[in-house]
C-alpha cells in the first residue's frame, strides 16, 4: 500500500517525474523502481500536479501534514456553519459543507463540539386525515366530559390490545414505543417466517389484565373463544359488579358481529371501539397505554432473557407482567387525561413527538 503520508522530497520526485512525460503511469512504475514499495494513487498525484498549479508548490504548509488540507474551525467558520444550520436544520453536512466552503470532517467536527446541538432522528408516524383528527378529538373531549363528571372515570376503563413477541427479539415499530434506562445499540437481521406469540394484555388501574395467548395469529374466532373463556371472568373477578368500560381498536378480529354482541352483553353501553358505543379512533397508538407504555417496556425486558424456545418466550412474558409494580398501573392509566388534552392542544394531530414526560408514570415498568 501506499504510504499515508508524503515527505516533501517524495512528492517534488512525483511533481518531477510527472512533468518529464505528463503520464500517471510512468510515475507510479518509476516509483516502483525507486522505492519498491507501491506508489501513491492516480488521484493523489493528480492533487500533487494540482496545487504545484493553483499554489507554486507542493509544500504542506499545515503542521507539516501533506494531503488534504484540514479547514477552520475556529469561531467564524463555526459561526458560519452553525447559522447555515439554523436557517435550515434539515439541510445535510455535504451540503452545508459545499455552501460554507467548508470540508465536511470540519462541519461535523463543529457540531460535535458546538455546546447544545445534537443529532435527532425523526420518529416515523402515520400520517392523519382531517377526518382521522376530527375522530380523536371527539374521543379526547368525550374522555374529559366524563372524567370532569367523575375524577375516577378513568380509573373504570381496560384498555386492551394484541402485540406479537417474535424469538429473534424483533420490536414491531407499528405496535410501540421503545423505551430503555440505556441505549441498547442492538441490530437485528430481518428474518422470515421466525416463530412467535401472538399476546393478548389489558391495563387497567387494578392491574395487568392476562397474559393471553392466541394459538397461531388472532383471528376473530380465537378472540372470541379468549373474551368468553379469560379475558371477561378476569375483568369481572377484578371489578365484581362494578360498571367497567372495555375498550379495543379497530383491528380487523374485533369486528365480527358475535364479538360485538358478546361486548353489547357483557359492557352495555360501555365498551370502546369500532362500532361500538363510544369510537375508538384510528392511528390513535398514543392513547392507550398498551401502546404508549406496555408493549415497548415488556419487550425490552423478555428480549433482554433472550428465550430459545417458544416456552422460555411464554413464561418470561408472563413473569415480566407479574414483576409490574402494583402502583404502576393506576399511573399510567391516569397519565391518558393528561395525553387528551395534548391532543386537543394539537387539534387532533400527533402530539407525542413535541412532548416530553417527565412524569413518574413514563419512566420504565421494571425496576
Amino acid at each position: 500500500m501506499a504510504p499515508n503520508r508524503l515527505s516533501f522530497e517524495q512528492r517534488k520526485l512525483i511533481l518531477k517525474w510527472y512533468w518529464k512525460s505528463e503520464n500517471v503511469c510512468d510515475v507510479q512504475r518509476q516509483w516502483r523502481r525507486e522505492f519498491t514499495t507501491e506508489p501513491p494513487t492516480r488521484l493523489t498525484i493528480a492533487r500533487i500536479r494540482d496545487k504545484f498549479e493553483a499554489e507554486g508548490t507542493v509544500q504542506n504548509m499545515h503542521k507539516n501534514r501533506s494531503g488534504r488540507r484540514r479547514s477552520s474551525t475556529g469561531e467564524e467558520n463555526a459561526a458560519l456553519v452553525l447559522q447555515a444550520f439554523t436557517q435550515s436544520p434539515q439541510k445535510s453536512v455535504r451540503h452545508t459543507a459545499r455552501e460554507t466552503g467548508t470540508s465536511r470532517a470540519s462541519v461535523y467536527r463543529i457540531l460535535k463540539t458546538a455546546p447544545k446541538w445534537k443529532s435527532f432522528l425523526p420518529q416515523l408516524l402515520h400520517s392523519l386525515s382531517e377526518d382521522d383528527s376530527r375522530r380523536r378529538v371527539e374521543f379526547c373531549e368525550w374522555i374529559q366530559g366524563k372524567v370532569n363528571e367523575d375524577k375516577q372515570f378513568v380509573d373504570k376503563i381496560v384498555w386492551s390490545n394484541e402485540a406479537t413477541f417474535k424469538l429473534n427479539g424483533t420490536v414491531n415499530r407499528y405496535n410501540c414505543v421503545y423505551r430503555s434506562l440505556e441505549n441498547p445499540k442492538s441490530q437485528v437481521d430481518k428474518e422470515d417466517n421466525v416463530p412467535g406469540l401472538t399476546v393478548w394484555c389489558g391495563v387497567s388501574s387494578k392491574g395487568i389484565v392476562g397474559p393471553f395467548f392466541f394459538e397461531g395469529t388472532a383471528t376473530d374466532a380465537g378472540y372470541f373463544n379468549m373474551l368468553q373463556s379469560s379475558i371477561v371472568p378476569t375483568i369481572h373477578q377484578l371489578y365484581g359488579d362494578k360498571k367497567v368500560y372495555y375498550q379495543q381498536d379497530g383491528a380487523p378480529p374485533h369486528f365480527h358481529s358475535d364479538i360485538r354482541d358478546c361486548l353489547d352483553t357483557n359492557f352495555p353501553g360501555r365498551w370502546i371501539g369500532r362500532t361500538g358505543n363510544v369510537d375508538y379512533p384510528p392511528l390513535s397508538p398514543d392513547l392507550t397505554p398498551l401502546d404508549f407504555y406496555l408493549w415497548g417496556n415488556l419487550k425490552n425486558t423478555v428480549y433482554a432473557k433472550k428465550p430459545s424456545t417458544l416456552q422460555e418466550l411464554r413464561h418470561e412474558i408472563e413473569w415480566s407482567c407479574t414483576a409490574i409494580p402494583a402502583l404502576i398501573c393506576p399511573k399510567v392509566c391516569r397519565s391518558v387525561f393528561r395525553r387528551c388534552q395534548q391532543c386537543l392542544d394539537a387539534k387532533g394531530g400527533q402530539f407525542e413527538h413535541a412532548v416530553y414526560d417527565s412524569e413518574q408514570c413514563d419512566k420504565p415498568l421494571f425496576h
